[in-house]
């Protein structure tokens, strides 16, 4: 993923830098003011919803909050979608050659944005590791979402676990907190991460000790249901899964590769982190990314009936 920073023009638009698309890369890098001057998400627009306010905003907010509670963070890159950002141009904006991938920054909108604020050194879990964690902020066509999750790293892994991720959209049988509820609950979240990470890192310990015996098709098993699953979403449907079909052939072609290469899928841990590895920014839908990673961790505990708790939710 290359970022494609702003450039300034000598047309009429002289003044307001350019952000444009390559189109090698479905998803890339926007720097922070670009985003910020890029269109709103308000009423009325078709075919998404509206947010209760803008991604920028929702970012300055959560890192206020952090800053407040004297958490030590890092800030990620901002990554935007091609097939879910749209330039508004003028008649006279195209004939000055803008067109759908290079646009003055404040004729994009764009639907889909995620970003990830790391927060290293958490000392957690049964044997007391150095691990990092991360909150991961997303927008997508129904709404906002906030994410916690363990051993996070920038276009890595996203480990979402214990059901830690608030919506202002209905997601499944969740439903989507009002403004005021979600702001309220962010805070109080924040201020009690250490009990987040608690639970992130039982579900992730139980993960690690669940041995898988190498002598039994686990793998194969779970992709078939997997399949299954994603072809009642698809076509009739069905409950929510974690991969689409596009994403388990991904997901399929990783098992081919670790089979090739002799890994050794010891234990749940690895068959979680072997799923999301391919849940990152250009390989997936940006703005599922928390969302999947959570559903499926949740999927796992299900399949192989660990007594764990799946959401934290501190009052």
């Amino acid at each position: 993923m290359n970022e494609i920073m702003p450039k300034v023009t000598g047309t009429s638009k002289s003044e307001i830098p350019v952000y444009e698309f390559s189109k090698e890369n479905k998803t890339q890098v926007i720097p922070y003011d670009a985003l910020k001057s890029s269109i709103r998400r308000d009423p009325g627009l078709v075919g998404i919803r509206a947010v209760p306010t803008q991604f920028w905003t929702m970012y300055t907010i959560l890192t206020s909050m952090l800053a407040e509670n004297n958490v030590n963070f890092t800030e990620g890159d901002f990554h935007v979608q091609w097939n879910s950002s749209k330039a508004y141009l003028t008649d006279a904006e195209k004939a000055d050659g803008y067109d759908a991938k290079k646009a003055p920054v404040d004729r994009w909108r764009h639907d889909k944005v995620i970003t990830m604020l790391q927060i290293p050194g958490i000392v957690a879990g049964r044997d007391n590791e150095i691990r990092n964690s991360a909150i991961g902020l997303t927008l997508n066509k129904e709404g906002l979402a906030v994410a916690f999750g363990m051993n996070v790293h920038e276009c890595e892994n996203f480990n979402v676990l214990g059901g830690t991720v608030l919506r202002t959209y209905n997601y499944g049988n969740d439903e989507g907190l009002q403004w005021e509820l979600l702001v309220h609950k962010l805070r109080t979240w924040i201020s009690g991460l250490n009990q987040i990470w608690k639970v992130q890192n039982e579900i992730m310990d139980t993960m690690k000790e669940y041995q898988i015996h190498s002598d039994i098709p686990i793998v194969e098993e779970i992709i078939g249901d997997l399949y299954i699953r994603a072809i009642k979403q698809a076509y009739y449907k069905g409950d929510i899964t974690p991969f689409d079909t596009h994403e388990l052939s991904n997901f399929t072609k990783e098992m081919i590769q670790a089979r090739r290469t002799e890994d050794r899928l010891a234990n749940v841990w690895d068959i979680y982190n072997w799923g999301t590895s391919i849940m990152k920014p250009g390989i997936v839908d940006i703005g599922e990314i928390a969302n999947n990673s959570n559903l499926w961790a949740s999927y796992l505990m299900s399949k192989f009936e660990m007594n764990l708790q799946e959401a934290i939710i501190i009052e």
